[in-house]
């Protein structure tokens, strides 16, 4: 494994660890962003790292309220125990805006909010979430649901590449104290050709252990205790969603390369679908290199 991927995953980890590392959310002042901005509040709690709220000011100029007025209406939108709180009034597109600054105060973590909560259907995960996915330098977490309590099961579909490896590592730092179930989708070769049944259980044996020599790499030693594995054979999106329905996860985590877009996840050709399809919400990690 490249020196450079180990030095930026210990960098990333580290970032995840520091109290100090801010959490950075964004709020359009109505209504549809209050998850987004109560889940990262209560992260905020839980870690006792900063929260930062930022707002970008509309780049047409309609805002016509001075500086102090925003920032009053920017508080107005915290809840009643948001606590000691930075307000930030950002300039510029929405999306260039927030990645900037999380990379200005170097934050550990990103909340996006979603447009509207009517249907699955109707989550925008458009222009702006692909771009912080693809330009900014620590995870976008996509708030879904309303938040009631910390994350306590996550569900990481792992490919066992070195961004399933920064992502398993992140969501163990992140989340200290959730149960994290590493699935791994696989094939079952010749199977259109009703292959004998015993190919199906050695398939799934190798993949088992693949898994876990997976997990006992150095890099991850620290944490194999902490991680549940699973081989469900099928597509990786018909898995995401099966071990969805058996585990009741309330995060997804997914892994992805630095250089690319939400196509470019490597947990399949299809994941920014999953994206939109995924009823819980979704932490993005990203891997450079």
């Amino acid at each position: 494994m490249p020196l450079c991927w180990l030095a930026q995953t210990e960098e990333v980890t580290r970032t995840m660890l520091d109290a100090n590392a801010p959490i950075l959310i964004a709020t359009d002042l109505s209504a549809r962003s209050d998850r987004a901005v109560d889940r990262a509040i209560m992260l905020g709690r839980q870690s006792g790292c900063p929260v930062r709220v930022a707002h970008v000011l509309d780049p047409d100029g309609h805002e016509t309220m001075d500086p102090e007025a925003i920032e009053a209406r920017v508080r107005q939108v915290l809840p009643d125990d948001a606590g000691a709180v930075e307000i930030a009034l950002l300039h510029g597109s929405p999306p260039s805006a927030l990645a900037a600054e999380a990379e200005r105060i170097g934050a550990r973590l990103i909340v996006a909010g979603v447009a509207r909560y009517n249907q699955v259907t109707d989550y925008l995960l458009g222009t702006a979430i692909d771009y912080l996915l693809r330009k900014a330098s620590v995870p976008v977490l996509v708030v879904k649901q309303r938040p009631k309590a910390p994350y306590r099961r996550i569900l990481l579909p792992v490919d066992l590449s070195a961004a399933s490896r920064q992502a398993l590592l992140v969501a163990c730092a992140m989340f200290p104290d959730a149960r994290i179930i590493a699935v791994h989708a696989f094939h079952v070769g010749y199977e259109g050709l009703r292959a004998p049944s015993h190919t199906l259980e050695e398939t799934r044996s190798e993949n088992e252990a693949e898994l876990t020599a997976f997990l006992a790499s150095p890099e991850l030693a620290e944490i194999k205790g902490r991680v549940e594995t699973r081989a469900m054979k099928g597509g990786t999106e018909q898995c995401v969603a099966d071990a969805i329905d058996e585990y009741g996860p309330d995060l997804v985590v997914l892994g992805t390369h630095g250089s690319g877009s939400l196509r470019h996840l490597t947990i399949g050709s299809k994941a920014n679908t999953m994206l939109s399809w995924i009823a819980v919400d979704t932490m993005v990690v990203r891997a450079d290199g």
